[in-house]
């Protein structure tokens, strides 16, 4: 059965805190243990030393007194005396045991040593150490057992205590869980709704923990898709339009084509007017291979990107002026420049393209005895004219493709109205901000900034 987000949540959440608190739980009882462990040893170095002090005394007493066999009498009076109180004493001389109140032979020990061993089945600490100037070894025991039952009973407490943990916690988490997932079914209740193509729906964002800022985060996505197919529609519009404009466009320089081809065809028609037919033509032709050209140029920007390097504004502006000198001092419009270093980011031709676009435009807009100036400074470039201008509705179609502000001098002079279409693309490619400043009879302004 596939578990679902909060059912796993609350299996591997169980599992942790269940291994964390017995873990804890036993590592607790095994410290303790150790503990008394470490406590009896040091009971049993204090007593073992009392008791060592103690028969060396009596010893010492004893051989003052004369007597032959007390040794015996003093190790088995010790012996019996401290059997009562849980310790084993055993006696050895040149390696043999002389006296034991074990139950079970022990091996003679090496002097000063601490050590644990069962003996008789039961747990015993042991100390040996020499007494009496080295005549004897003692090896004192006590019974150790008491530790092991504590420590079982001690396992045996946490671990019910545990269990009760377990259960309580079990059915608490279960709860808490359940609670918390209410807000996921809800905002998968929300996501199935969207799916099946409900966009009106939301997401609840009551509430100010994580659940509500991840509503709010879905609601913002599906605002963005909603947006974003909106965009999507009025591109797909866009593009229709282009292509409705596009085809009209083209009409007309083909129908004049087509026009003066049957004309030079069929009509009995002087050499003289042949030739201005044939002109046209090749004018005509000369404007569908622009059309085609700035298309083909806007969708290598869309398609491709750019490749950027270090581009001088100057250079680019300085070699526009050259390039457009003789249009511009045929139509008897003077270029000046205000130039200064202003290196951005970019690609030269594409830049190039821009503002030979602009500036042919602010030409075409001119008047004989116009005045146009190219200006750059730092991150912006200036092509300014004092041409006849635009009015308000005119700047905000500006840029549309095929849009003319005044299509009867733009057919004549060839123009398509793409070129600031083509410019915005570009600009827009660049990262670059391009405004129109224009007022009719007064100019136009177009800023540049990168």
């Amino acid at each position: 059965m596939k578990l679902r987000f909060w059912q796993k949540t609350y299996v591997l959440t169980l599992i942790l805190f269940l291994l964390c608190l017995y873990a804890g739980l036993f590592s607790l009882a095994f410290y303790t243990y150790d503990k008394n462990v470490k406590n009896l040893e040091e009971l049993c170095r204090s007593e073992q030393s009392y008791v060592a002090a103690s028969f060396e005394r009596d010893h010492e007493d004893m051989l003052s007194a004369g007597s032959a066999s007390s040794p015996s009498l003093l190790m088995d009076s010790y012996g019996r005396f401290y059997l009562s109180e849980g310790v084993k004493l055993e006696f050895f001389k040149n390696g043999k045991s002389v006296y034991s109140s074990f139950s079970d032979p022990v091996s003679a020990p090496q002097a000063g040593t601490l050590s644990q061993e069962r003996i008789s089945g039961r747990r015993f600490v042991l100390i040996s150490t020499e007494i009496c100037g080295g005549e004897y070894l003692m090896l004192y025991g006590r019974d150790a057992s008491e530790l092991d039952a504590e420590f079982g009973s001690l396992m045996t407490t946490y671990a019910i205590v545990a269990a009760a943990v377990s259960v309580i916690l079990a059915i608490l988490l279960l709860i808490v869980l359940k609670k918390l997932s209410v807000p996921l079914e809800k905002l998968k209740g929300t996501t199935e709704a969207i799916s099946n193509g409900d966009m009106t729906v939301a997401a609840d964002e009551s509430g100010k923990d994580e659940f509500a800022s991840l509503a709010k985060s879905f609601n913002r996505m599906v605002s963005k898709v909603k947006s974003q197919m909106y965009e999507l529609e009025e591109d797909a519009k866009t593009k229709q339009t282009l292509v409705d404009d596009m085809a009209h466009e083209m009409r007309t320089p083909l129908t004049s084509i087509r026009g003066y081809a049957e004309y030079i065809e069929k009509a009995a028609v002087p050499e003289e007017e042949k030739s201005d037919a044939a002109r046209r033509i090749v004018s005509e032709a000369d404007r569908l291979k622009r059309i085609s050209e700035k298309l083909l140029d806007a969708a290598l920007i869309r398609e491709n990107g750019i490749e950027k390097r270090k581009v001088d504004l100057a250079d680019v502006l300085r070699d526009t002026a050259e390039r457009l000198s003789a249009k511009a001092d045929k139509k008897g419009v003077k270029i000046e420049t205000e130039l200064s270093a202003a290196e951005v980011d970019g690609d030269e031709t594409l830049l190039s393209m821009l503002f030979y676009n602009l500036t042919e435009n602010a030409i075409k807009a001119c008047a004989e005895g116009g005045r146009i100036v190219l200006y750059s400074s730092g991150k912006t470039a200036i092509v300014s004219d004092d041409g006849k201008g635009m009015t308000e509705e005119q700047l905000g179609h500006v840029t549309e493709p095929f849009y003319r502000t005044d299509k009867s001098r733009s057919r004549a002079e060839g123009g398509a109205g793409l070129g600031l279409a083509l410019c915005a693309r570009i600009a827009d490619s660049h990262g670059a901000k391009m405004t129109f400043l224009s007022e009719p009879g007064k100019g136009t302004e177009v800023r540049v900034e990168f």
